[in-house]
């Protein structure tokens, strides 16, 4: 981050070298008429002007970017949830698993044992 701060800051100051060496009047031209202006003030107003586009445009891609880890967010802490629920129900139909076993096969805990051989 501090590379960039550093980088911004060098073309600042080219940029304003670059204005007051050209420090002559122009005349501009608009929608509702000219007027003579400073090439300084174009040149410092047109790099503002481009500076403040490209912060608007990074601010709303980072806005999108925090909105769709939200809903990525809000997506993983349902699934984590449903995860914890089937691990609940998975434990719930073991233990009847193991009853359902238990009144099959007696008390006796040999589960090991297949029906056909307890029926020799």
């Amino acid at each position: 981050m501090q590379i960039g701060v550093i980088i911004a800051l060098l073309f600042s100051i080219l940029i304003a070298l670059f204005a007051i060496l050209n420090n002559e009047v122009v005349e501009i031209n608009y929608l509702l008429g000219s007027a003579p202006v400073s090439i300084v003030i174009v040149i410092l107003a047109s790099a503002f002007l481009g500076a403040l586009v490209v912060g608007v445009l990074s601010l709303v891609g980072r806005i999108k970017a925090s909105l769709r880890f939200r809903e990525y967010d809000s997506k993983f802490k349902k699934m984590e949830e449903k995860l914890e629920y089937l691990k609940e129900r998975e434990t719930e139909l073991m233990g009847q698993v193991s009853e359902m076993e238990k009144t099959l096969y007696g008390e006796t805990g040999d589960t090991a044992e297949s029906p056909e051989e307890n029926q020799e």
